[in-house]
């Protein structure tokens, strides 16, 4: 049974409330324009990766969006994202944001080429709504520029999984088609980003293992063919990769609990200098516009 990452955030951020998800109905869905092996594929990831000579992005509430050169080196770039889970992805880039990886595809080709740029934010976004009118459509118009066919989305926490969730949905209504990796099953199926493939591996590990490239390219293909599957609006497909380590989940609880404090101090941006739970409001705020064919 997938681990439940909603229940241990609410966990160890206890006596807070319960971390609000949008529930939300069927995603809009949009086909593959052309065949994945003519397509160029651009990178959505939501840890943070910034040049080394950039400013890192903030840790809560940055709805920026920087990109980043198909062929910059990975010493030159580093995640900035403040998650518990953040070190597979500063071992190696290609774990959470796998441009390398698409590189190899096209030479494979499996894909035509990646996009001459790829798209880095970060994804712990407690003002929701801003990711429908703000993020998304900044997303929608950097993916014309890019000439993008297609756009990988890979989020990281499970704050990641909804603002990705909601940012997939926002960026398929734009008239992209997407396809999503999570590894947060619990709050994917509550988002329902287009479509999405589902890796059981520990959050962190987006796309594979650190310095096993072979490893990752096979999961970023397994994820990117789910593009011209013949799929349900919102589904998720269960990839057929097993972590070796049979003990893993309750290696990510421990990694949680002594990180607890980070996790609570990301969720305390929830909430208002009076106390009210703005992110909640955010929440029914973003099941309304999807109520309202917005997203």
């Amino acid at each position: 049974m997938p681990i439940s990452y909603l229940s241990i955030v609410n966990e160890i951020t206890a006596p807070l409330p319960p971390m609000p998800v949008a529930r939300l109905g069927p995603p809009p869905l949009v086909p593959l324009a052309v065949p994945l092996e003519e397509a160029t594929v651009l990178i959505a990831s939501s840890v943070g990766v910034h040049l080394r000579s950039d400013p890192p992005f903030a840790s809560v509430d940055d709805l920026s969006c920087r990109r980043l050169a198909q062929d910059v080196d990975p010493s030159e770039v580093r995640p900035s994202h403040p998650s518990p889970i953040r070190r597979p992805g500063r071992q190696d880039v290609n774990v959470v944001h796998p441009y390398q990886r698409l590189a190899e595809l096209a030479e494979q080709k499996v894909i035509g080429s990646p996009s001459p740029f790829h798209l880095s934010m970060l994804g712990a976004i407690k003002q929701l709504t801003r990711i429908v009118t703000e993020l998304g459509p900044a997303v929608v118009s950097a993916a014309g520029d890019a000439g993008a066919d297609l756009v990988l989305v890979v989020p990281l926490c499970p704050a990641c999984h909804q603002a990705m969730g909601l940012l997939a949905r926002v960026v398929e209504r734009g008239g992209v088609p997407t396809v999503s990796v999570t590894g947060a099953r619990d709050v994917t199926e509550m988002v329902r980003p287009p479509r999405a493939a589902y890796l059981n591996y520990p959050l962190g590990y987006s796309l594979g293992r650190p310095g096993d490239a072979a490893e990752q390219r096979v999961i970023v293909r397994d994820v990117l063919e789910l593009a011209e599957a013949d799929l349900q609006p919102g589904a998720i497909v269960d990839l057929d990769h097993a972590w070796p380590d049979p003990g893993w989940e309750g290696q990510v609880l421990d990694r949680y609990r002594k990180e607890a404090d980070t996790v609570r101090s990301q969720r305390e941006k929830e909430f208002g200098p009076d106390g009210r739970h703005l992110a909640l409001e955010e929440v029914a705020a973003v099941e309304q516009m999807a109520a309202d064919g917005l997203l």
